[in-house]
């Protein structure tokens, strides 16, 4: 038997802070030591190559790989890849009028299920919103309680998005519990603590797009996936600015990936705060820079980046060099 987290393998190893939590939560030392291991090692490893890695028995690693299996966190002898990027439809056969009905009849948590979607979606349930739904519960092994907060999370960020009373349709409610399922939220606890981390993203959004000088509209959704790498990633709006300003200083104009690029390069040195960038990504400061150094504020760091012309060029070179 093979055990390979749901994770690509990366030259930053990030990893999804609902499950670390839930990790944390569960006070296993053992899965959590299992769940690192697995995560460095970026794909599938054999009981002998764990258990000597860990100076585990057997029956440790049996111990730390039912607590991980438990908390959804485990997934056993395939590649790790991403199947189920592709639209849906196309990955399966669609359920007839009669698989639908008998599911209905038979399994009485679908059919309470079913009721409460179309409760939540302010809609009568169609041939084809049975089938999508019966794909996220059957196919995709989601439970009828992670549906359903699947469908509430979708309800949320529609009305946030497009005012009160509108409602996502069952397609975009199909698509999401896809990507759920690549990030492996599978079981309440997990769901529990994405849907915690995804609001305290979205109370930091308004705060990037000030920094990045875009007002206050909700970002697109290409913005959408830079931001919120970079606040898994840990970083503070006032970070993202210094970054847009050096941005800006270089290019002209906000350029996405140079931004990009420079956070991930303060990413992988652990510097996540002005403070760390100030005490180790800049060379010591002498005379006239060192005094200006002990002027500067939050709000000066514009002035900042002039200032220290010889570490920006060596900079810059080493990001056009990237």
């Amino acid at each position: 038997m093979e055990y390979a987290l749901q994770l690509k393998e990366s030259d930053v190893l990030t990893l999804p802070r609902a499950q670390v939590r839930a990790l944390l939560r569960s006070g296993d030392g053992s899965a959590a030591l299992l769940y690192l291991f697995l995560a460095e090692a970026g794909g599938e490893k054999k009981e002998t190559e764990i258990c000597a890695a860990l100076h585990w028995s057997s029956a440790d690693l049996s111990a730390a790989v039912e607590r991980l299996r438990a908390l959804g966190l485990l997934g056993e002898t395939r590649k790790v890849e991403e199947p189920l990027s592709a639209p849906p439809e196309r990955a399966r056969t669609p359920y007839s009028r009669s698989d639908i009905a008998a599911a209905l009849e038979q399994d009485a948590s679908f059919a309470a299920l079913r009721q409460a979607v179309g409760e939540k979606l302010c809609r009568l349930m169609t041939e084809k919103d049975d089938d999508m739904l019966l794909g996220l519960y059957s196919d995709l092994g989601l439970g009828a309680d992670v549906i359903f907060s699947l469908v509430g999370h979708c309800v949320e960020r529609t009305e946030r998005r497009y005012g009160p009373g509108r409602r996502p349709t069952m397609r975009q409610v199909e698509k999401e519990g896809y990507r759920w399922k690549r990030l492996g939220l599978v079981s309440a606890e997990l769901v529990e603590e994405y849907l915690k981390d995804y609001a305290r993203r979205q109370q930091i959004m308004p705060q990037m797009m000030e920094a990045l000088r875009l007002g206050s509209r909700d970002p697109v959704n290409r913005e959408s996936t830079f931001l919120e790498r970079w606040i898994e990633w840990g970083f503070p709006p006032d970070v993202v600015e210094y970054a847009y300003e050096i941005t800006i200083f270089k290019c002209g104009k906000l350029e996405w990936r140079y931004l990009d690029g420079i956070l991930r390069d303060l990413h992988k040195k652990g510097l996540h705060s002005l403070e760390e960038i100030s005490a180790k990504d800049k060379p010591p400061q002498t005379g006239r820079s060192e005094a200006a150094g002990r002027r500067r504020t939050g709000s000066g760091r514009a002035a900042a980046v002039e200032e220290n012309d010889a570490w920006m060029d060596a900079y810059l070179k080493e990001m056009d060099g990237q």
